[in-house]
């Protein structure tokens, strides 16, 4: 899956609620070509798995409320998230909308199917003042972005910048001991404007103190290939006891001056 807060004159909004990460609305034109495989594992010593032993499970539907506590050019703000879940059979939506302070309210959603190892996606939707869209065409063979940047290859497991934080998810819960500290996990994943490499970094198992009360929770640190000079740190925290859904997502940038933290508040059925 943003979320992503934290933001920049230009771009415009760095980050949704499950996009540690957006490389932002103003993006580049430009995107990186797709890796061998669209997800890739590696242990602790960098060898790659076979791709064929890539396992996942669903989690089950959930909304999850944050709170959001950050700085923006070192002042403090706070504000509150939303992220639902919602996997239904062979179909998934997923969605999340936060306020943002002056610039208001940002929604991403990605809606797609569900096969034996993940999600594939078909359509991401971004819209915060306006609206972009980013289409998985499986039969052309192409990921389209409405953007007005060139077409992508398609390749089944690529994945947009909602569900690639579920399909992680979904791996870590259905083989959690394939994923000791020091795995590497890169997954390709398309934005509105390209798609590049998403790479997760599984540190332990770690115990927060949330709003929501105290709980175990892997984490794992993110980077991306955004190719910004902005000392971007990022890590994300996943519950075994909420089938590895993220409770936690923290992000500092510009030397510590903006910084964004999300904390789970609650979580419901939707």
């Amino acid at each position: 899956m943003p979320l992503h807060p934290c933001f920049r004159a230009a771009p415009v909004w760095r980050l949704g609620l499950l996009t540690l990460l957006s490389t932002a609305l103003g993006g580049t034109a430009s995107h990186a070509q797709p890796a061998s495989a669209p997800i890739e594992v590696r242990n602790a010593q960098g060898t790659l798995r076979p791709e064929t032993s890539l396992a996942w499970r669903a989690p089950a539907a959930a909304r999850l409320q944050f709170t959001v506590q950050g700085k923006f050019k070192g002042l403090p703000y706070q504000t509150r998230a939303q992220l639902d879940w919602l996997p239904q059979g062979q179909r998934y939506e997923a969605a999340q909308e936060v306020q943002i302070p002056v610039l208001g309210s940002r929604r991403q959603s990605s809606v797609g199917s569900i096969g034996p190892q993940g999600l594939q996606p078909e359509i991401f939707l971004d819209r915060s003042r306006k609206e972009y869209s980013t289409t998985f065409d499986a039969t052309a063979g192409q990921i389209r972005f409405s953007r007005g940047s060139d077409p992508a290859p398609w390749q089944r497991g690529t994945q947009d910048r909602m569900s690639v934080f579920f399909q992680v998810a979904g791996m870590l819960a259905a083989a959690p001991q394939r994923y000791p500290a020091g795995t590497q996990i890169t997954v390709q994943a398309a934005s509105s404007s390209r798609v590049a490499p998403w790479t997760f970094t599984v540190r332990g198992t770690e115990e927060l103190q949330l709003p929501a009360g105290r709980m175990s929770a892997i984490k794992l640190e993110h980077s991306s290939d955004s190719g910004a000079a902005d000392g971007l740190q990022s890590a994300l925290w996943l519950a075994p006891g909420l089938q590895y859904l993220p409770v936690r997502i923290r992000m500092l940038e510009d030397g510590g001056r903006d910084e964004l933290d999300l904390k789970l508040q609650s979580h419901s059925k939707p």
